[in-house]
Parts: C-alpha cells; structure tokens; sequence
C-alpha cells in the first residue's frame, strides 16, 4: 500500500516538477543576465592609472592586540583613515603580488602596459567617526578585509544581459571593429572555462562598454604537411565573452561560452 502511495505521489509531482523547471529554462532569443551579483562585484579591474590611497582600513574592531594581519568579514567593524558618514565605499587591494607569478611569456609587460590590477574585497558604509578615525560597517565581502585597504567611492555596477548563443558562428570570419586579447584572469588563474572572471585590453578609449559580446580565438597559421606544402586552416572560435565593466585601456569580462580550452593571450573579436 505504502508503495502504491509513493508512486502516485511521484506521478502527482511529475508535472509540477516539469512546470517549474520550464519556468526556470529561459525561451530561445530571451536576455539573461552575463553574471550573477557576486560575479560582477568580485570582478577586480585593471586601472589606468593608481587609485587614490587618502581613504584606507588601518585597523578594526576586537583588535585588541593590534594585531597587523587581523582580518575583517561581513558585518564587522573596520577603522578608515577619512570617510564621510553615511557613504558607502569599495574596498581594493593592489594585486602586485598575486600576479607576481606569470602565465605566459610576455605577461608581465601586457599587464604593465594597461597599468594596476585591483582586487574587489568588498564594501564598506561609514556610520560614525571618531577622533582617531571613521567607523565602517562591512556591508559586503568578497575576501577577508584586512588593514591597507583601500576605500574608493562606491558605485554600482550593472549587471548586463545577453542572448545565448544569439549569432554566433564558430567558423564566422572576424568582422574587424574591435580586436584585442585576454592578458590575464581573475585571482591570476590559467585555467579559463565557461564563468571564469577574466581581463581583456581593451577599454573605454577603444569604446568598449558593458554588455559587449567579444568572439575568443586562436590564430591557426599553417598547418604543413606532404601535400601542397601546407595550408592555412579556418579559424575557430573558442567561445565568448562579455564585457561586465569598463576603465580607461581594459575591461573585465565573464566568459559565457567555452566551446575548448581557452587559454590565457588568445584573442577577441567584437562580434
């Protein structure tokens, strides 16, 4: 009896359960957003030129041994150098020594030439001052806080909307307006796939803005072999990213398509 019950139940359920998961599978030719919140605000960027350095966590609350290395989370109380009540800041960190490491020759001098690379840590509202400094509340984290970080004027970003697989061609030849590469990648991994965080070189003064679709590619070369000497292959798509913020020479971009491995130099395409 328990046994017919249960299978009656499973069939009662079938279609609620097939209901809801149409619901949640978005139509063809629907927009969905490129990232989740903690994507795009955990993103990091790459700055022209050094952030301002006169607003900075120099300590914290339940500090009592002054401890330098004391890390702050989500809902503590960190200490600003400046601030103004009531704002709402990000919190950076240069990410000198992270990307210490290079991935690929010629790393080093492709980051260097688009100029610093900033960590996203989180956010933080001012909600009092003191003699000694203002009061930050952590009102979001993406890493431990800790004291030398520093605190910009907060804006949001938006997170943009894209097609899946809306006109994109995997052998489409490259349409030219706007060619760059992928330097490097969030936290300086090598390994990129599909929702992997990533850097691009090109940014506001190429007219690069959020929400544009770039095609990643390899350049194949020749192919040699016994027959006609050699042969220039098609090229191939790796897959896609898109734009989810700019500054002035690169932006940051989530890859929403991985097709192969995608490694850190290939290329891009405006597509």
């Amino acid at each position: 009896m328990r046994k017919i019950l249960f299978l009656v139940g499973v069939f009662l359920l079938l279609p609620l359960a097939e209901a809801l998961a149409q619901e949640s599978a978005a139509a063809p030719g629907t927009p969905v957003l490129a990232a989740t919140r903690s994507e795009i605000e955990c993103a990091g960027f790459i700055s022209s030129s050094r952030v301002p350095e006169d607003l900075y966590v120099f300590s914290g609350a339940d500090n009592d041994f002054q401890q330098p290395l004391r890390q702050y989370s989500l809902g503590g109380t960190v200490f600003i150098r400046g601030g103004q009540v009531g704002t709402e800041y990000r919190l950076v960190r240069p990410a000198t020594e992270l990307f210490r490491d290079t991935r690929y020759d010629g790393q080093r001098s492709s980051l260097r030439s688009l100029g610093a690379v900033y960590e996203d840590v989180g956010r933080v509202k001012v909600t009092g001052t003191t003699p000694y400094g203002a009061l930050g509340e952590v009102t979001y984290a993406c890493a431990p806080i800790q004291a030398g970080d520093f605190a910009i004027p907060y804006q949001e970003r938006a997170i943009p909307t894209y097609i899946p697989d809306a006109h994109f061609n995997r052998f489409g030849l490259p349409k030219g307006q706007k060619r760059g590469a992928i330097p490097a990648a969030r936290n300086n991994a090598d390994l990129v796939l599909s929702g992997s965080i990533v850097y691009i070189d090109l940014g506001q003064s190429d007219g690069v803005h959020p929400g544009q679709r770039f095609r990643i590619y390899r350049n194949p070369g020749i192919v040699k072999g016994w027959f006609r000497g050699g042969v220039e292959v098609p090229r191939e798509s790796l897959g896609e990213l898109v734009v989810l913020s700019t500054e002035q020479r690169s932006s940051s971009a989530i890859v929403v398509t991985s097709l192969r491995e995608i490694t850190l130099g290939d290329k891009i395409d405006l597509e």
